[in-house]
């Protein structure tokens, strides 16, 4: 829908809008809670199995390698397809993929099946990253991060905590057959609340909009948002899988403590993308607040990397949670608002997060072995402060967006 038929359209337009952004939140949500619910079923189906640690990797990476391996394709496929009938299909799929799978004899097989549902996730979360791009206009700059605030927050909180209970009081099958009927149910809410078309009708009749790797390369805003959500993905996936270790060995916590220190960061992250968008993106100091989020980010590495103490990491992940919550929104913000085909830029960014997230965890896990581990967060300040001062110290335009 076009901005002046929004305005001529008044009150129905926004009730439209109220009613597609509670039923998107709700999607998001529950589409989280599924993927952080079947990282605890997929591990544990691992364990029942028997497997070695080697097998057990290759289980839990299996989804994560399809997801990143399937998110360009989706995003050719939902710029020319139907997100509505897309994501019915895979959400069914996914059912009962998760019915067969706790009853699969071998762990080469459930891999095989992980794989698969990877594929079909991919499908999933650039479909729903893809609507929220394009409607983003008419939802207004204070929901930006709401799209990925209500995602992290079942991926990490509701979705794990439902695992758990699910299969401490239903059993590890049991727990199986309630994800399906998650993806089940996701089916339905997706019929009702996706749109029918992904906006590439729209995108087709500018010539303005940009959709190949050249036009997109050109545009400042998407080599930005590209540099810095590579960045944001990878310090965020090397904290996440290493805080656990730093709290324990470092600061000798006892493990069922340890979990803390990525909660508190998970949490600063989330209360970022859900309260503050309208305090961030509204501001005239907008660039301004995104520079001092990337000091942010550099500043919590150097106290990982430098002040072994309680305080000083529950502050880093304070930081480090405010600093990326802040980069997400205006990424997302800036994104929303650039004539790009939102399919094609939704699969990128999907799959830099992947990408980055991956090659964060190995690298801080070889580099972990070789200089130490909290060195390795000194490590990662050398590619912030290189971004901070090319970007950072470039002149800006009264606008607020970069110069050419």
């Amino acid at each position: 829908m076009s901005a002046p038929a929004i305005d001529a359209a008044g009150a129905p337009a926004s009730a439209d809008v109220r009613r597609f952004l509670i039923g998107f939140v709700g999607l998001t949500l529950l589409s989280g809670m599924t993927i952080g619910m079947n990282k605890v079923l997929s591990t544990l189906l691992g364990i029942h199995l028997g497997v070695s640690n080697l097998q057990l990797a290759v289980i839990s990476s299996a989804e994560t390698f399809a997801m990143a391996l399937g998110t360009i394709p989706a995003g050719y496929i939902l710029a020319r397809g139907n997100p509505k009938y897309l994501y019915a299909a895979v959400s069914l799929t996914l059912s009962a993929a998760f019915c067969a799978l706790p009853w699969l004899p071998g762990w080469q097989w459930v891999a095989l099946l992980m794989f698969l549902v990877g594929l079909c996730i991919s499908l999933r979360i650039v479909a729903m990253s893809t609507v929220f791009l394009v409607r983003l206009p008419e939802i207004g700059q204070s929901r930006a991060g709401w799209y990925k605030g209500t995602l992290t927050l079942g991926m990490q909180f509701a979705g794990p905590l439902t695992g758990n209970y699910a299969i401490a009081n239903l059993g590890l099958k049991a727990g199986f057959l309630v994800s399906a009927a998650m993806f089940a149910l996701l089916a339905v809410l997706g019929w009702h609340v996706l749109p029918e078309s992904s906006g590439r009708k729209q995108v087709a009749a500018s010539a303005t909009q940009a959709a190949s790797w050249r036009a997109l390369w050109r545009l400042p805003a998407v080599r930005t948002t590209y540099l810095f959500e590579i960045l944001a993905s990878f310090t965020a996936s090397s904290v996440g899988v290493f805080s656990l270790l730093l709290a324990m060995r470092v600061l000798h916590w006892p493990h069922q403590h340890a979990v803390w220190l990525m909660a508190v960061q998970g949490l600063s992250f989330v209360c970022v993308l859900l309260l503050m968008g309208k305090a961030v993106l509204g501001s005239p100091q907008r660039e301004r607040i995104y520079g001092g989020a990337h000091l942010a980010i550099m500043l919590a590495l150097l106290l990982l990397g430098t002040l072994p103490n309680t305080p000083a990491y529950l502050f880093a992940s304070v930081l480090l949670g405010l600093g990326l919550g802040v980069n997400a929104l205006v990424n997302t913000d800036r994104i929303g608002r650039a004539p790009v085909d939102k399919a094609r830029v939704s699969s990128h960014l999907t799959l830099f997060g992947m990408v980055g997230g991956t090659g964060g965890a190995l690298a801080a896990g070889k580099l972990a072995d070789s200089i130490g581990l909290q060195q390795v967060f000194l490590v990662w300040l050398l590619p912030w402060l290189a971004a901070w001062l090319f970007y950072h110290l470039r002149r800006v335009t009264p606008k607020g967006e970069i110069s050419a």
